[in-house]
């Protein structure tokens, strides 16, 4: 059975590109703080840089967790306290799906740094070749690669980066459609409707 890693924030939640673009700015915070060792509520960083996330929305796809489950452990990672993404998650019925959030708070090291993604091979008592990180930050994907996982990148717009060549995502993603079509075990007919993929 496959064991998918969802990054929260604009894998699962959608951000408007504006917010988007001062979460990105944001990360320069979040990898010195890494590197120091620092370790602060990412809700609290968020409030500080004036970026409020009271209203997201859920990406559609995102309902195929539910096809994606009967298939696959799911896991949710964040820097994100918990609380506020299983609120998320129960808010648009989505949480039966996912076995557990794995948050930063736990252990007080942000995600991508290597204790992060160490701590969840832990929590999801699987061993790190075994997990596939799905995310649509591509730091997530250079840590990840680096440390034995398997990486899907989530790049809904159609951006580049310059991933290096040892590190390369093992699979690009417009969506979360395309993935609950590679793992069905049949092919997956998705113009039926997002929440009940139907095998033809």
């Amino acid at each position: 059975m496959y064991v998918f890693a969802f990054n929260f924030l604009n894998t699962i939640a959608k951000i408007p590109d504006n917010v988007m673009k001062d979460i990105n700015e944001l990360q320069c915070v979040i990898t010195t703080y890494t590197l120091a060792k620092v370790y602060v509520p990412y809700s609290v960083l968020l409030q500080a840089k004036g970026i409020k996330l009271d209203k997201l929305e859920i990406y559609q796809d995102s309902l195929l967790l539910e096809e994606i489950s009967y298939r696959a452990r799911i896991f949710i990672i964040t820097n994100l306290e918990r609380k506020i993404v299983k609120e998320f998650l129960l808010r648009n019925n989505i949480d039966v799906f996912v076995q557990d959030v794995i948050s930063a708070e736990e252990i007080k090291r942000y995600k991508p740094s290597p204790e992060f993604f160490d701590y969840l091979a832990k929590r999801t008592n699987s061993v790190k070749g075994a997990i596939t990180i799905i995310s649509s930050n591509p730091q997530d994907i250079i840590v990840a690669k680096s440390m034995g996982f398997k990486a899907y990148w989530m790049n809904r717009g159609n951006l580049q980066y310059p991933f290096p060549a040892n590190l390369q995502p093992d699979n690009i993603l417009k969506s979360i459609t395309s993935l609950a079509e590679s793992t069905a075990q049949h092919k997956v007919d998705s113009s039926m409707g997002d929440s009940a993929l139907r095998c033809t």
